[in-house]
This record gives structure tokens, C-alpha cells and sequence, in this order.
């Protein structure tokens, strides 16, 4: 094959050194070399004059073989290469390029980092396997119509402290996420989340979540609920109803893909942001994850297809704790006792009820740990977290350990 310097030729220029070739022999017109090479016959006159000015050398490109000015020098690649076997073992190759440019200041290309990094025998983090076919399903078309929620138990600390649970939404429109970490996968837990969505961005009109129990109730509905056509609720399931939000059943994680590919980007980028930064205890992951969450929702939002979003405004944050809550319906006996949970509470004289007795009320138990008994739209009796403790201690001594949560 003819070479150039020392350099073989591909089959593209051999194809086009023979074309030019038998043009100058008058073996092809230049309409013929210009189908021949598929280029237009302006082009192909320009390769004709290049040719007789500087000989078939002259028709490659002037860099070929040259070292291109922008490459990065062996140094600087061998620092990569250690710290992606030391430092960043175990982050993906796009992860590492942001935390090279953000912590070390070394811009290098993406593509170019993962071939050094096969070449020096690091392996991708996660290996590619054929997949199923499914049918596409489109993103809602504004912000707040639908909101994808579930939980991610995962040893988010890599042994430095207890195995911790990521509870999380991800808005379908967008792909903006709200999550925060706790101790396992609670009903507390997703309604402290949706407080925070409630707070920070506003309410929802629907959720989408799996069929866990926190979510959806089991038992068959009662004969007061058979009377009045009203399904059986959670403690979430009522919240979200008295909220104005549906919750929809996904029967099969591809159906909530959105937000399980977020626990796959969370359990690859923020582990690897909980290692550097130390973190060993729950409220050090929540203060990493305050830090963290603002840029992963810029690095991965998207802009949805209508502008104007359709989230409601939420109540102020005190009508919203009495909401987010874990509520009960109790019959006040003749003593004025109302029992919850093990506990007598006593309630008070009140001056717009003369009596009580043998009526219903609402017993809620709030964020804080205190309790409060309502009636008409009224707190008529408030325990705070104090006096909760020591109903329940009186109550431990009297009949065993009490069981409910205070």
C-alpha cells in the first residue's frame, strides 16, 4: 500500500489516491471521480490541483501524524490512573470525570478517561446485559402532576455506621428529586418527606407508588366503610386523601423506572460523596445529602413540556404537622379518659363543651411525639412529649412495657 512518511494509508485516502490517479491519466472525467469519491466536482478540481502541485502525498490531511497540541501529557494521565485506583476506586467513569475537574481541577475528556482507564485495567463499575423490551411511556407534561415515591435499604455507609434508608420522590415531569435518609422505611418517614416536598415545592395531585403496606391497606374494609362507599386507608393512604393527592399502585418496579433509576444513580454517585466526606451517622448523612441534592438536581432535571407547573399551595406548616400525622378516632368514656395506645389521657373542662362523655373524637400524634385530642375543628387536650413519657412510664410499671411508639 502507499505510504506517506512511514504511515500506512487508510482505505479511504487509497481510494482516493487512485481516483486522483486515474483522473490524471485521463482513465475518469471529473464527474466520474466525483461519483467515484462522493464529493461534489468543485471538490473534486480542488483535490485535482492539490495533487499536481504537491504530488499524491499532498491530498492527506497536513496533522496527519502529528502530535495533536491539546493531548494531555503521560504525567497527568498516571496521576488519573492512581487516583482512580486509590481515592475514587469504585466511581463510575462520568462521576469520576466531574470529581477530577471539581476536586483536583483536571479537565479531561470523557471518552478519554474511559480508555486509559480499560487500558490501565480498571473495569467499568457496572457491566452492560441485554435488555428486555418495553414500550415507552412519556413524562407527565407539567411539574406536580405526578410524583414517583419509594425507598432504597442499602448500606449507604459501607460499614462506618448502621445501615440506613434513602426515602425519596421523584417528579415524573421533571426528574427533580426530594430524598432524605432514616432509619428504615416508615410511615414517619414518608410523611416527614412529604412535608418537605409540601414545604419546599408545593402539593402534588398524584402519587405512584409500589404496594407496600404503608401505602395501601390489606384488611378488607369495615362494615362503616361498606355503608358509606369509602375504601380502607393507611395512616399515609388518610393523609394524602385529606391532602387532595391520589396514590396510584405500580405493580411492577419497570413501571416506577423513574425513580428506581434514581436509587442506581444515588447508591453509585452519593456513596462514593458519603465515603469522602466521612460520613458515619445518620444526621452526617442528611447534612451531605442537604449539600449534595442541589447539584444532582441540576446536573439531572430536565425541562417538562408545559412551563407552568400545576402544584397546589400547601397549608401553613402548623395545619400541615395535623395533617402529616398518625391519627385516630377514640370514644371519650364517662370519666373524661380518652385511651391511645396504652394510655389513659385525661382531658381537661372545657369551656365551649359542658361534657365529653360517650362522644367521638380525634386523637393525633404529631412529628414532635406529643398528642392532641380534637373535636369539632378544636384541640381540646394537648400531651406534650414530656407528658407522654411519663404516662407511658406510669403505664410500664403498671402492665408491662408499652409497645406504641413515643
Amino acid at each position: 500500500m502507499w505510504q506517506k512518511k512511514g504511515m500506512l494509508l487508510t482505505m479511504k485516502d487509497q481510494q482516493r489516491v487512485e481516483a486522483m490517479q486515474a483522473l490524471m491519466d485521463a482513465r475518469l472525467t471529473v464527474a466520474q471521480a466525483a461519483q467515484v469519491l462522493g464529493r461534489s466536482e468543485r471538490q473534486v478540481w480542488r483535490l485535482l490541483a492539490r495533487a499536481r502541485e504537491d504530488g499524491l502525498p499532498g491530498l492527506l490531511h497536513g496533522n496527519r501524524g502529528r502530535e495533536p497540541v491539546n493531548r494531555s501529557s503521560e504525567r497527568l494521565w498516571q496521576r488519573v490512573l492512581k487516583l482512580a485506583g486509590e481515592k475514587y476506586q469504585g466511581v463510575n467513569d462520568r462521576h469520576l470525570q466531574e470529581l477530577l475537574a471539581r476536586e483536583h481541577s483536571i479537565t479531561v475528556c470523557r471518552e478519554s478517561l474511559r480508555k486509559r482507564l480499560r487500558a490501565g485495567g480498571i473495569a467499568p463499575k457496572r457491566s452492560r446485559r441485554q435488555r428486555k423490551y418495553r414500550a415507552r411511556r412519556e413524562r407527565r407534561a407539567a411539574s406536580g402532576m405526578l410524583l414517583q415515591i419509594d425507598a432504597s435499604p442499602h448500606d449507604w455507609l459501607e460499614g462506618r455506621g448502621p445501615r440506613l434508608t434513602l426515602v425519596g420522590v421523584i417528579d415524573d415531569a421533571t426528574s427533580r428529586a426530594w430524598v432524605r435518609f432514616a432509619e428504615a422505611e416508615t410511615t414517619w418517614a414518608y410523611l416527614g418527606l412529604m412535608r418537605e416536598v409540601a414545604l419546599s415545592a408545593g402539593l402534588p395531585l398524584a402519587l405512584y407508588s409500589d404496594r407496600h403496606d404503608i401505602f395501601h391497606a390489606r384488611r378488607e374494609p369495615t362494615i362503616v366503610e361498606q355503608l358509606t362507599n369509602s375504601r380502607p386507608l393507611t395512616q399515609f393512604g388518610r393523609a394524602m386523601e385529606e391532602l387532595g393527592i391520589h396514590i396510584s399502585k405500580a405493580y411492577s418496579p419497570q413501571a416506577k423506572g423513574r425513580v428506581e433509576r434514581l436509587w442506581g444513580v444515588l447508591q453509585d454517585r452519593l456513596v462514593a460523596e458519603l465515603r469522602l466526606a466521612g460520613a458515619a451517622t445518620l444526621g452526617q448523612a442528611n447534612a451531605l445529602l442537604d449539600r449534595y441534592l442541589p447539584g444532582h438536581n441540576r446536573r439531572f432535571t430536565v425541562p417538562p413540556r408545559e412551563q407552568s407547573g400545576v402544584w397546589r399551595a400547601a397549608p401553613d406548616a402548623r395545619t400541615l404537622d395535623r395533617l402529616l400525622c398518625l391519627k385516630g378516632q377514640r370514644v371519650v368514656g364517662r370519666d373524661h379518659v380518652v385511651s391511645f395506645e396504652g394510655l389513659a389521657l385525661q382531658v381537661p373542662r372545657s369551656r365551649k363543651f359542658f361534657s365529653l362523655a360517650g362522644r367521638r373524637v380525634d386523637v393525633l400524634q404529631l412529628r414532635d411525639h406529643s398528642i392532641e385530642v380534637h373535636h369539632g375543628g378544636e384541640t381540646v387536650a394537648r400531651f406534650s412529649r414530656e407528658q407522654v413519657k411519663a404516662l407511658a412510664k406510669k403505664r410500664s410499671r403498671e402492665k408491662g412495657q408499652l409497645t406504641a411508639r413515643v
